[in-house]
């Protein structure tokens, strides 16, 4: 006889794992099922996180306005997981976002809209530090950056590492009377008394209704009845080896590089954090992004077993030179990730579309996705998660509507959505 729980929720992420925490600590008998992170990527088969990884940063210097502020409902819950579950998963740190003086008409122009996000953090009254040519240059005289740039600083941010705070998250969830199986889900059915899954491995179970927390690779699972309109890419991460903590005297940084109008980099510049091999890595990502629309789980696939985009080392290097000029690095190598995206740039909450034609979602099925930055508002997205799945409607201040998801057309691929955007 297969075990019945409340709910199941496919995926072990950052989204899965707090989804579980939380419907777990509510009372409801849950089953979370997601994969462990793999070994290795040379060889790799099937879809891939983007949470394996050691520094992300969690901040409120970003857009929307949304991000921010479900940023700062988890930042806020940090503390009690820490406490809670002995796990260890963010370092203090200054997030110092760097742009040029020009304001910029590009796509990247909100993101790096200094007054825009100087106005979000007001409104989430969280205190920000604007600083010009000069300060910017005086704050942290260790660092040459590219003249004509200010920078916004907020001194009371974290470097929040994804897979510490995942393994908090399912720690808290075991705690609570979770159930954790590491397993890959293949296939879930409607029946007449709420959903059956089945994994991989031939093991199923059945419950009252499923939360599907499968990220970046939610298109490529086979497990939703027409896409997402949720565009996928392969991003890579560079990391470059350093002596140790004190190797680099830097802060966590989202920088978007300027010469002469022309766009030389856009994306993060990580302080020096451990890894598991042992060493201390300085990361640099964000450059090619755009390069890698991944669909299919055999695109995955294939993007993983290269290990990252090479030619990625050589601009990353030419970033750190440019702000550290003489200094010399250690050996630097790439690793695979994966991010989304949504047309909303906003999560997705909500009830899987019916499939059917018609107006009716699947009310037995409920979708959770982020995309890049969601490993620092994961919390709060698994909380309005649960909550939705629980009660069956929303609850929260926050309307609905700013979260539903958008499906679309059979067919639809991440390469042609982007072709559409030139």
């Amino acid at each position: 006889m297969q075990e019945r729980y409340d709910f199941i929720v496919v995926g072990a992420g950052p989204i899965g794992s707090s989804t579980a925490r939380h419907l777990a600590e509510g009372g409801h008998s849950t089953l979370v099922v997601g994969p462990d992170e793999p070994a290795g990527f040379e060889d790799h088969q099937g879809v891939w996180a983007g949470y394996y990884d050691e520094g992300r940063l969690a901040h409120v210097l970003e857009v929307p306005l949304m991000t921010s502020m479900l940023a700062m409902r988890s930042i806020r819950r940090f503390a009690k997981l820490r406490e809670r579950t002995g796990v260890e998963f963010t370092v203090p740190t200054h997030s110092v976002s760097v742009m040029p003086r020009q304001t910029l008409t590009t796509s990247a122009s909100d993101w790096f809209d200094r007054d825009l996000l100087a106005r979000n953090a007001r409104d989430l009254g969280v205190e920000v530090f604007e600083l010009d040519e000069d300060g910017l240059r005086d704050a942290y005289p260790s660092l040459d950056f590219e003249p004509g740039h200010v920078a916004l600083v907020q001194r009371d941010a974290f470097i929040l590492n994804p897979r510490r705070l995942v393994e908090a998250e399912l720690a808290a969830a075991v705690a609570a009377g979770a159930v954790l199986v590491r397993d890959e889900v293949v296939r879930t059915e409607n029946t007449d008394d709420g959903v059956l899954v089945t994994a991989a491995s031939g093991a199923s179970w059945r419950a009252g209704r499923v939360v599907l927390a499968t990220g970046a690779a939610s298109n490529a699972t086979g497990l939703l009845p027409r896409p997402l309109l949720m565009p996928s890419f392969g991003a890579t991460v560079v990391l470059v080896e350093v002596d140790g903590p004190d190797a680099v005297d830097m802060p966590a940084m989202m920088y978007l590089k300027y010469r002469e109008g022309r766009s030389l980099f856009g994306g993060i510049v990580m302080s020096p954090r451990p890894y598991p091999d042992g060493k201390w890595y300085v990361k640099v990502a964000g450059g090619s992004l755009l390069a890698n629309p991944l669909d299919t789980a055999e695109e995955i696939s294939a993007w993983v077993r290269t290990g990252g985009r090479r030619e990625d080392i050589d601009e990353a290097l030419a970033v750190l030179h440019d702000l550290m000029p003489g200094r010399e690095f250690g050996p630097a190598r790439t690793r695979p990730c994966m991010v989304s995206a949504t047309p909303t740039e906003r999560p997705y909450i909500d009830w899987v579309d019916g499939g059917d034609g018609s107006d009716e979602p699947d009310k037995t099925t409920i979708i959770a996705v982020e995309g890049e930055r969601g490993a620092m508002a994961a919390d709060e997205i698994g909380r309005l998660t649960a909550e939705l799945a629980v009660h069956g409607r929303w609850k929260d201040t926050i309307p609905h509507e700013v979260f539903q998801a958008h499906w679309a057309e059979p067919g639809w691929t991440t390469a042609g959505w982007l072709a559409s955007q030139r």
